[in-house]
């Protein structure tokens, strides 16, 4: 199937989450369309599900001309090296390495969770890493490192189906809010805490926001999060990916786009939208980066959620920090000081209460 990488506008980026919802006439050309529609869906949604499935999860992987394991702090480190995250020094040295510790923890369907974990002396605060939808626990590292380096604990784990964890199909985060419910308790059972923070990119930021949505923000535990061009509604998502990759309206070829999941993975698309239930986390406070320039995850999912979140919490208890030009989860890497003066001045606000 021909796939055209023509990019959206930057207006669609920042303010065109009403662009891929259903309305009046849209619903209408559907109805009057529909023998077209059904017959292009069928083969958009099927390539469309492929992609989603389509990531590398083992194996060697080549990157700034070395050949290495995926799955291993090589990956890691040849990462930072091609983000410029090396030269800053903004990573774990190699004693600290050596001194990581990788676990198995076992979820609730006693499904394995491949995890790492790195503990700062005599600390009872821990930071949780959660990788993006091509990554794994290794490249999750830089996201926490800075943490490691202010006296937290820190881990992070294979996302199910990615990396060694256990699972056929990656849930683009949905079936992780599991594993992350399950992390959480192997850490309450294991070691003495007194905070949690959580920290995720893309994918990752988006379930870490779900499993708050659903069951974290009856915690007390978890007491602050930090997401990083996450997306807010998973169905949209979708329909921009769809609309974009094959060039085609999203509502010409994405009928079915739910069932398909459905019957895949076993959970409804619209059951992974963000933007319900806001008032939940009314008392957790969350620090939101989004470039402006993200046509992967584009801008106004960060955006949408930030205005929801807003609406029911104290004044400036949240923040989205808009990256001016950046693109997809660069801000850690290109807006770096930007990244770093956000969290310090967030940490230290949560530090003071």
């Amino acid at each position: 199937m021909k796939v055209v990488t023509k990019k959206p506008s930057k207006k669609i980026i920042i303010d065109g989450y009403r662009q891929f919802c259903f309305n009046w006439w849209r619903t209408l050309l559907t109805v009057l369309l529909f023998p077209i529609i059904i017959f292009w869906s069928k083969k958009y949604v099927r390539d469309f599900f492929n992609f989603t499935q389509t990531y590398q999860r083992t194996g060697m992987m080549t990157m700034n001309s070395k050949n290495f394991d995926f799955n291993s702090f090589e990956a890691y480190n040849q990462d930072l090296i091609a983000k410029e995250l090396k030269q800053l020094n903004f990573c774990f040295n190699t004693i600290e390495e050596t001194q990581m510790q990788t676990i198995t923890i076992l979820n609730q369907q006693q499904e394995s969770i491949s995890a790492l974990y790195l503990q700062y002396p005599h600390s009872q605060k821990w930071v949780i890493g959660l990788h993006g939808w091509t990554e794994n626990k290794y490249l999750a590292l830089r996201q926490v490192y800075y943490f490691y380096q202010q006296g937290y604990n820190v881990l992070t784990f294979d996302s199910i189906a990615h990396g060694l964890s256990a699972g056929k199909y990656s849930g683009i985060g949905y079936l992780n809010v599991q594993n992350l419910s399950a992390v959480i308790a192997w850490l309450i059972n294991n070691f003495t805490l007194n905070a949690i923070g959580l920290i995720g990119n893309s994918m990752g930021a988006a379930c870490l926001t779900k499993y708050l949505l659903d069951q974290g923000y009856q915690n007390p535990l978890v007491k602050w999060a930090i997401s990083d061009c996450g997306f807010s509604n998973l169905l949209v998502q979708f329909r921009y990916v769809m609309e974009y990759r094959y060039q085609r309206c999203w509502w010409l070829i994405s009928f079915g786009l739910r069932k398909k999941f459905k019957q895949e993975l076993g959970f409804n698309l619209r059951h992974f939208n963000l933007l319900k239930h806001p008032k939940r986390l009314k008392n957790l406070p969350m620090l939101i980066f989004h470039g402006t320039n993200d046509d992967f995850v584009p801008y106004f999912m960060s955006k949408e959620f930030y205005l929801q979140k807003i609406t029911s919490e104290p004044l400036g208890q949240s923040q989205l920090v808009s990256l001016l030009n950046l693109g997809h989860v660069e801000a850690i890497s290109k807006g770096h000081k930007s990244y770093l003066a956000a969290i310090k001045t967030f940490l230290a606000q949560q530090e003071r209460k």
